[in-house]
């Protein structure tokens, strides 16, 4: 893949009133029915025993559109979304990030350029389930009781993963996916991919440079989403291989600006 060739754009998909792919329902129990070992806990998740009793966030105009990030904690997801919005962690209205959890509910963010028009919500990574005192492990079900409604107020998902893809944030991906939502992937970290395979393998920059190894790991993200089960075969312009960091993101390194106009379009 060369850059450039991300052409996807949300905003030549408008929201419209009542059209959530209703097509999307008659899939049946696909989700449930993978039978790798690697899904087969979503067996006993299914996002359809899960109701969120809370309304749906409303939208302040009728042509706003509201893009969803979700990802495991430290995955980049606040930090990107300050620093496309031109902010560093300690600036005034700058989103808490942290290695820790800092997102523990869905959190608006209007981009200043569109505050009218473009909405990024900040959605919390995992949400654990307790028990006699002790938390368990992630449950999708779970999640979509405490955000469905949320989620379903978004129009798009960028799916977060600092590297390899993770099973929790891939969980909560499909359930976008059942509710007819767009979903993104994005591979935050690329600034130490790269220094990573500087120290692992010395010789790899001898012949090859960045752009190899993005698309080497845009290959494998393909792979592992096929192989997991999803739904249909992922395109290579539905994967962006960013690193969020404020300085990276201003000079539109890797696939910093395809990201950007995927969520933006000609209208930043």
């Amino acid at each position: 893949m060369t850059p450039g060739k991300h052409n996807f754009n949300i905003f030549a998909f408008p929201p419209k009133p009542g059209s959530r792919f209703r097509w999307l329902e008659k899939m049946g129990s696909w989700w449930s029915s993978t039978s790798t070992s690697s899904s087969s806990s979503y067996k006993d998740q299914s996002w359809e025993e899960a109701h969120d009793p809370k309304p749906v966030p409303q939208r302040k105009r009728p042509d706003e559109v509201r893009i969803g990030v979700v990802g495991d904690p430290g995955a980049g997801k606040s930090t990107f979304i300050n620093s496309v919005r031109g902010l560093r962690p300690r600036d005034p209205g700058a989103a808490r990030v942290g290695l820790t959890h800092t997102t523990a509910e869905p959190t608006e963010y209007p981009h200043p350029d569109l505050p009218d028009s473009l909405v990024l919500v900040d959605f919390p990574g995992v949400l654990l389930r307790r028990h006699a005192g002790r938390y368990g492990d992630f449950n999708i079900g779970q999640y979509l009781t405490e955000f469905g409604s949320y989620m379903r107020s978004c129009d798009v998902f960028l799916v977060f993963c600092r590297g390899r893809i993770e099973h929790n944030p891939i969980s909560i991906a499909m359930a976008a996916y059942r509710m007819g939502k767009k979903v993104l992937f994005v591979r935050s970290q690329f600034d130490k991919d790269v220094a990573d395979k500087e120290n692992d393998d010395p010789e790899y920059f001898d012949d090859k440079c960045s752009v190899h190894l993005m698309e080497e790991l845009r290959q494998d993200y393909i792979r592992v989403l096929r192989e997991v089960g999803w739904p249909r075969d992922v395109r290579e312009d539905e994967v962006f291989i960013i690193s969020g960091r404020l300085e990276y993101v201003t000079q539109d390194m890797w696939d910093v600006l395809e990201l950007k106009m995927a969520i933006f379009g000609q209208r930043v």
